[in-house]
């Protein structure tokens, strides 16, 4: 519904992600992007989101539940999950200045929110946090958040959370940012006997407020997803351009890039 990209000018883009997604007669929508925008473009496509039955929240950053307002306004029916943390509150630290990257939540109906504290199954969706395992990834650390004492401490991302789809004998991944690693969230996958062989989603290898090309930590990456039995990955948003890149020459499994308007068929 909404990417960093778009296949064609009628489609917007905006740094954000939505992923509409329809599995054993259920339709599901995948975080709501930064803005109304998401909701623009299923009116173009076809898409009628008023038939959502399940929102599933990613993380609590604004690129990505942006949108939730105009959601919620819009579509009166969905049971929305997210994470218990997803609204604490959420910084980026650029220049010294602590910047909120969170989402609001004193208009919105919290009475319509199911949080879910570890783990949750839903017919054929699984979803989960990824455990507090730490991730070395240099772009995380910029990202805060704060205690109950309201001091800035770094995020350790346990509002994140991640969603697997089990169908045709698959397990697809589905992933917002995947700040907490995409190699702890297989890692938390093959401890629970979940088999991934393809992944959608962020990779978060690039910072669109960040030159740092990150070269140390994509190879690590890569190594990791090598030595897996991944066999497809349909990377987005915050993989961004040299992270993708770098995946496509030397990852052993397929590589695809996902912009506003790619339709997938599994």
């Amino acid at each position: 519904m909404i990417e960093n990209k778009s296949l064609n000018k009628e489609l917007a883009k905006e740094h954000g992600l939505s992923l509409y997604i329809e599995t054993n007669g259920m339709k599901i929508l995948f975080d709501v992007g930064e803005s109304k925008k998401f909701w623009k473009n299923a009116e173009k496509m076809g898409i009628n989101l008023e038939e959502i039955d399940y929102l599933i929240l990613s993380h609590g950053h604004k690129d990505h539940g942006g949108g939730l307002p105009y959601f919620m306004k819009k579509n009166k029916k969905a049971k929305i999950y997210c994470s218990e943390y997803f609204f604490d509150k959420h910084y980026k630290k650029i220049l010294g200045a602590y910047i909120e990257i969170g989402i609001p939540y004193e208009y919105l109906d919290v009475e319509r929110f199911n949080f879910i504290q570890e783990s949750l199954e839903i017919e054929n969706l699984f979803l989960f946090h990824s455990g507090n395992k730490e991730n070395e990834n240099p772009l995380n650390e910029s990202l805060y958040t704060k205690n109950i004492h309201g001091e800035y401490e770094k995020d350790s991302f346990k509002h994140e959370l991640n969603m697997v789809i089990k169908e045709n004998e698959k397990n697809i991944l589905i992933v917002g940012c995947a700040h907490s690693g995409i190699d702890n969230i297989l890692d938390y996958c093959n401890q629970n006997r979940i088999k991934v062989e393809t992944i959608v989603g962020g990779l978060h290898l690039t910072s669109r407020t960040s030159l740092n090309k990150n070269d140390k930590y994509i190879d690590v990456l890569i190594e990791y997803l090598n030595k897996s039995i991944v066999k497809d990955v349909y990377s987005c948003h915050c993989t961004g351009e040299y992270g993708f890149k770098k995946i496509e020459e030397n990852g052993k499994f397929e590589s695809f890039e996902i912009k506003t308007g790619s339709r997938i068929k599994f």
